[in-house]
């Protein structure tokens, strides 16, 4: 790709139009797409005549042709039943439909046989090319550069459309395991709500933990005490207990810091 945006901008330099130095190859296409230069070919009034006697020579052969289609029967003689005209119409459609692609396709081969012999000059000529031939040279290379860039567009869109998907696919994979966690999970809290209900009907476990409360209590009700009788003490001491962290804190710590 780099050699034909050497060999484009060579052959543009040569033809006084600039390409924008750009480092990645696809500015650099899209701004020879973009750049609007002097080297047209000049379109006279004469050629847009023939031109459009042309296409009107297409229409009238292309109905010459669909008049010329041959029309068969199916059962070989006209018939006036509804069903017998029917099936006629079918046929005759059918045929007029073959008879526009051949044509078409004929059309087709000599367009490109007209369209290809000014483009093999105009690459080849070299010196003895024609003054339309040579201005015709630079936007070839701009066709084919650009047609190099639909091409790697082409392909990055069809990467980047075949990462969304696999995006997607790992999407709706993630969200069926979030749904399944979450089952489990509503599973398990249901599972401890019903334990928990049979534990507290359990007049013997009950006892149990009625008494651990009760232990606890008591147990908080000592520290307290003991906890007074010694911020008691140390105040009571005169030791400067202000400026001491610990003893600070045995001092003024609360009971609610302490639960």
């Amino acid at each position: 790709m780099e050699a034909v945006i050497d060999g484009l901008r060579a052959t543009e330099i040569s033809e006084n139009v600039a390409i924008p130095s750009a480092g990645d190859a696809e500015t650099a296409f899209a701004g020879l797409a973009t750049h609007e230069s002097g080297d047209t070919v000049p379109f006279y009034e004469i050629e847009g005549q023939v031109l459009a006697l042309w296409d009107q020579l297409n229409e009238l052969k292309l109905e010459q042709a669909l008049l010329q289609a041959p029309l068969t029967s199916s059962s070989g003689e006209q018939s006036n039943t509804g069903e017998g005209t029917e099936l006629e119409l079918k046929a005759a459609e059918r045929e007029c439909l073959d008879a526009r692609a051949a044509y078409m396709l004929r059309q087709s081969v000599v367009e490109d046989v007209l369209i290809a012999d000014p483009i093999l000059k105009a690459v080849h000529s070299g010196a003895n090319a024609t003054p339309t031939e040579r201005a015709l040279h630079p936007l070839i290379d701009r066709r084919d550069a650009l047609s190099i860039a639909h091409t790697n567009m082409a392909s990055s869109l069809q990467s980047l459309l075949q990462r969304t998907s696999a995006a997607e696919v790992e999407l709706l994979r993630t969200m069926q395991q979030n749904r399944a966690l979450t089952t489990t999970l509503l599973g398990l809290s249901s599972k401890m709500q019903a334990q928990r209900g049979q534990a507290m009907a359990d007049p013997r476990l009950k006892m149990q933990i009625e008494q651990v409360r009760a232990d606890t209590n008591i147990a908080k009700k000592r520290w307290r005490i003991m906890k007074s009788v010694v911020a008691a003490v140390i105040a009571g001491s005169g030791v400067d207990w202000a400026h001491s962290d610990t003893l600070r804190d045995l001092v003024l710590d609360s009971e609610d810091d302490a639960d």
